[in-house]
C-alpha cells in the first residue's frame, strides 16, 4: 500500500563538492491525511530512506508524478525524538538553485506500508479500512513500512514542517581547505558526511528558529504584556527557578532561541504565547508585536540574519492561523557583529514601507472585525425572521384547526413552513372566516342534530368563499 504525506526543508548546507539539504521528514502524530506511524515503525524504516531518490515533476515543477525527475538522493538520516530528519545530496543545479533561494522547500514522502491497524480496535486493516476508519471514528496506524521516495511539493501538511535556521559547518581534512557550510541546528552525529571517508566537524553557530506549532488561539481581543506572559510561561514550564524549568516546553512559547546557551532565560526571544486556562495559547497581539520587531520596529531584534527568514515563516503561519495575511518579508538594512546583529535603524524608504504595511495590516484587521460583526448581525436577523415566520405558521395552523380543516397538527405545521408569509396570512384569514361561519351555524338555538342541512350549507358557503379568493371562481353549491 502506497501512502503519501508532506514535510519540509529543515536546513541547507553548501560544500566545495556537494550540495546538501537537511529536511524535517515526518513525526509520529496524526497527519492531515488521517494516518500516523508508530515510533517503532519510524525508527525501523528510517534507514530504508538512504539512497532513495529525491524528485520533482519533469520541467522543474513540484508535486507528485508517476515518473518523477530525480534531482538528488538521500545520504543521511536521524531520529532525534519522535520525528525524523534526513539529508539529501542535491545533484541537479537547477533544483539546488530553487532550494537555496527559497522557491522550493516542502517535500512529500511516499512510503510502502506493510502492516496497518485500526486506532480504535487494533484490527489489521492492511488490505483496506474498517468501519471505524470509514466513519471517521478511528484512523490508520502504520505499524511497519519502508520509504520509497521523496518529491518536492507545494504545501506542507505537518504544522511542524518548514524552513528553520542556518548554521556554519567547516570542513577539514588532508589536502582540503576549510569550506563554509550553511546548516540548520542538528547534532554532531547528524552532520557526519556519509561516504568519502572524511569526517566533517560541526561548528554550531546558532540554533535557531523554534518549529511552528499550531497551538490554541487566545481570544483575539486579548491584551499583550510580554513580561507578564513570560512570567506565566516560566511557571507553566516548571519554574520560575531555572533548575526546575523544562526548557523544551518553555521554548514552545517563543520564535527564536540561542542553542549555545539553552538554559538561560535571556536566550529566548520574540515571545508570542501566554497561558490561558492552563494551556499554552498563541496571542494575536503578541504575534503582531513579534513580527514588527523582526521587521525592524523598536530597534529590531538581535538574531542572526540567516535565522530571520525561518522566524518570519514561523510568525507568518500564526498570522494565517488568525485568518490574517502577514506583512512582506524584507532583509535588514545593515548588519553588525559576528552574528549579524542589527546595527542601525531602517532607512527612510524602508521605514515608510514598514509603516504602510502596518497601516494595511490594521485596515485588514478592522475589515475582518466588521465582517465578523456583520456576520453576527445577519445571523441574528435570520433567527428573528425564522421566529416570526414560525409565529405566522402557528397562527395559520390554529385557525385551520378551529375551522375543522386539519386532522394532524404536526404534519400541517411542517407543510405550512414552506409557505411564504403572504400565503400564510391569506390561509389564516380564510380559515378564520370559515371558523366564524361554522361557529355561527353550530350555535345552539334549541335541540337539534349535530350535523344539519343548515350547518352544511354554512360550511360549504365558507369553502366557496375561500375558493373564490384563491382561484377566482365558485362551484355551484347544492344543499
Amino acid at each position: 500500500m502506497r501512502l503519501r504525506f508532506w514535510a519540509a526543508v529543515h536546513s541547507i548546507e553548501t560544500g566545495e563538492e556537494k550540495h546538501l539539504a537537511t529536511f524535517y521528514i515526518m513525526n509520529t502524530s496524526l497527519n492531515r491525511n488521517g494516518w500516523r506511524v508508530t515510533d517503532k515503525a519510524l525508527e525501523e524504516a528510517l534507514p530504508t530512506l538512504l539512497g532513495k531518490p529525491l524528485g520533482c515533476i519533469p520541467g522543474y515543477r513540484v508535486d507528485h508524478v508517476h515518473q518523477p525527475l530525480q534531482v538528488g538522493r538521500w545520504v543521511r538520516v536521524e531520529k532525534p525524538d519522535g520525528y525524523a530528519l534526513a539529508t539529501a545530496e542535491i545533484t541537479d543545479p537547477v533544483a539546488w538553485e530553487k532550494v537555496s533561494n527559497g522557491e522550493w522547500g516542502p517535500v512529500s514522502v511516499v512510503i510502502l506500508a506493510y502492516r496497518i491497524t485500526c486506532s480504535v480496535c487494533g484490527k489489521d486493516i492492511t488490505q483496506g479500512p474498517d468501519e471505524h476508519v470509514l466513519s471517521g471514528e478511528g484512523h490508520e496506524v502504520i505499524e511497519s513500512f519502508a520509504f520509497d521516495r521523496v518529491d518536492f511539493v507545494s504545501e506542507p501538511a505537518y504544522p511542524q514542517a518548514g524552513v528553520l535556521s542556518l548554521n556554519v559547518l567547516e570542513e577539514s581534512g588532508p589536502g582540503k581547505s576549510p569550506a563554509t557550510h550553511r546548516s540548520l541546528e542538528t547534532s554532531p552525529t547528524a552532520l557526519t558526511a556519509m561516504g568519502g571517508g572524511e569526517m566533517q566537524k560541526a561548528v554550531m553557530r546558532t540554533a535557531g528558529v523554534v518549529p511552528f506549532e499550531e497551538t490554541q488561539r487566545a481570544p483575539e481581543e486579548m491584551d499583550w504584556d510580554a513580561d507578564a506572559a513570560e512570567a506565566r510561561i516560566r511557571r507553566w514550564a516548571g519554574g520560575p527557578e531555572k533548575e526546575n524549568v523544562d526548557w523544551a516546553r518553555y521554548r514552545r512559547a517563543f520564535a527564536w532561541y540561542d542553542s549555545r546557551d539553552p538554559e538561560n532565560f535571556g536566550s529566548y526571544k520574540l515571545p508570542h504565547h501566554d497561558i490561558v486556562n492552563g494551556r499554552l495559547s498563541v496571542v494575536w497581539r503578541g504575534v503582531a508585536a513579534a513580527m514588527q520587531v523582526l521587521l525592524g520596529a523598536r530597534g529590531g531584534v538581535d538574531i542572526p540574519e540567516a535565522d530571520r527568514r525561518g522566524v518570519y515563516n514561523h510568525l507568518a503561519r500564526h498570522y494565517r492561523q488568525f485568518g490574517r495575511e502577514p506583512p512582506e518579508f524584507h532583509a535588514r538594512s545593515s548588519l553588525d557583529g559576528p552574528q549579524g546583529a542589527q546595527g542601525s535603524a531602517l532607512n527612510p524608504e524602508e521605514e515608510e514601507e514598514r509603516r504602510e504595511m502596518e497601516e494595511i495590516a490594521e485596515l485588514k484587521r478592522r475589515l475582518a472585525e466588521l465582517e465578523t460583526e456583520n456576520k453576527a448581525l445577519r445571523e441574528k436577523l435570520e433567527a428573528l425572521e425564522a421566529e416570526r415566520h414560525m409565529e405566522k405558521v402557528e397562527a395559520a395552523v390554529e385557525a385551520r384547526i378551529r375551522a375543522g380543516l386539519v386532522r394532524d397538527r404536526e404534519a400541517e405545521v411542517e407543510r405550512l413552513k414552506a409557505f411564504d408569509d403572504a400565503t400564510l396570512d391569506l390561509l389564516r384569514e380564510d380559515a378564520e372566516r370559515v371558523a366564524e361561519k361554522v361557529a355561527k351555524a353550530s350555535a345552539p338555538s334549541g335541540p337539534k342534530a349535530r350535523y344539519t342541512a343548515e350547518h352544511k350549507s354554512a360550511f360549504n358557503e365558507a369553502v366557496e368563499e375561500m375558493r373564490e379568493r384563491l382561484f377566482g371562481y365558485r362551484k355551484e353549491v347544492k344543499n
